[in-house]
């Protein structure tokens, strides 16, 4: 954040101001975290900037034949700027005259030579294969770039833009671990060894939230897990539902909390077990897992990133589990 989030404004000193001139859609382009993150992003940019925004997994767009409009700007995420199959899909999009950008954290790699702009994401060099930190400054650069673009187009009104930033202020308050936390979630963890699998649900950005938290428990404990929307349950996955199914809930209380809260109902009645993650205490949930009070459902969505990777963290640490160096992995996947 630091030299973008400005007391009035949100700069980003990188981009020129005519970059977003004649743009009518964002496409964004990633593999793995990186495209949770734009997926969840995407929610914020048609929310805010008024743009229309889709998102695509780099190995698929490669091969489909994709139609790409001048007017598209193609957005790039990789936390090592070298993924294989997202370096090609920017290759394609420049070769068909589109403008570009990176956001990345390491500086000079393959796709910031590329693109037009980049956004470095300044995470630092991050040692663990499992991404946690990329995940949280993607996010974060792509909440401020939602926010940049919605005031480019006067599609936010200056008040708003400015109870955003005063809520991207809170940011490093709302990840910072505290014991009483990680001490519940270590406790947590024993009552999540065994079972047939994991389900973990959110609603709106809290979605992506879920694949992300699946994916971090598939990464490094090796226990099956599937991101859904809450929604979602009802056409297919509740059939799983069982006391070995684990679902962890994602419920925040800015964002749908009751239409969220009704989708948990239906998988307790099912005898599912449930681990709630919530500002509010939910009677029906087996376990409840306490996030602060927020006045924003993004600080919600920061806490509760935390939350979920220290649980798989701590699942990972019982089964004997090498949490920075997980089996069949590679930090930067530079082949297809």
């Amino acid at each position: 954040m630091l030299g973008r989030l400005g007391d009035t404004a949100i700069t980003f000193d990188e981009l020129d101001s005519d970059l977003f001139i004649g743009i009518n859609e964002i496409k964004l382009c990633a593999c793995g975290t990186s495209y949770h993150a734009a997926l969840a992003s995407s929610y914020l940019f048609e929310r805010y900037a008024k743009v229309r925004t889709s998102v695509e997994i780099a190995s698929e767009f490669r091969y489909k034949e994709p139609l790409m409009a001048p007017d598209t700007l193609f957005i790039v995420i990789s936390q090592s700027g070298e993924t294989a199959d997202t370096l090609e899909t920017l290759k394609m999009a420049k070769e068909a005259g589109l403008k570009t950008v990176t956001i990345c954290n390491v500086d000079n790699s393959s796709m910031v030579r590329m693109a037009d702009a980049t956004i470095l994401t300044r995470a630092g060099i991050e040692k663990g294969v499992a991404s946690t930190k990329a995940f949280a400054t993607q996010m974060a650069v792509l909440w401020m770039l939602s926010l940049h673009i919605a005031s480019e187009r006067k599609t936010l009104a200056q008040s708003e833009i400015a109870r955003h930033m005063a809520a991207l202020r809170e940011v490093p308050s709302a990840v910072k671990v505290e014991d009483e936390l990680h001490e519940r979630l270590k406790r947590l963890s024993k009552r999540y060894l065994h079972g047939h699998g994991f389900f973990f649900i959110g609603r709106d950005v809290f979605f992506p939230l879920a694949l992300e938290g699946a994916l971090k428990l598939k990464e490094i404990s090796y226990l099956h897990a599937e991101g859904y929307p809450s929604g979602e349950m009802k056409h297919g996955p509740i059939a799983l539902a069982d006391p070995g199914l684990f679902t962890i809930a994602l419920m925040p209380e800015n964002m749908l909390y009751d239409k969220t809260k009704s989708n948990v109902e239906e998988l307790s009645a099912r005898d599912s077990t449930i681990c709630s993650i919530s500002p509010k205490p939910f009677n029906l949930a087996d376990d409840f897992i306490p996030v602060g009070e927020r006045s924003h459902y993004m600080l919600e969505f920061f806490e509760m990133m935390v939350v979920v990777q220290l649980l798989s963290m701590e699942v990972a640490i019982r089964l004997g589990n090498d949490v920075d160096m997980p089996r069949n992995l590679a930090k930067s996947v530079t082949v297809e």
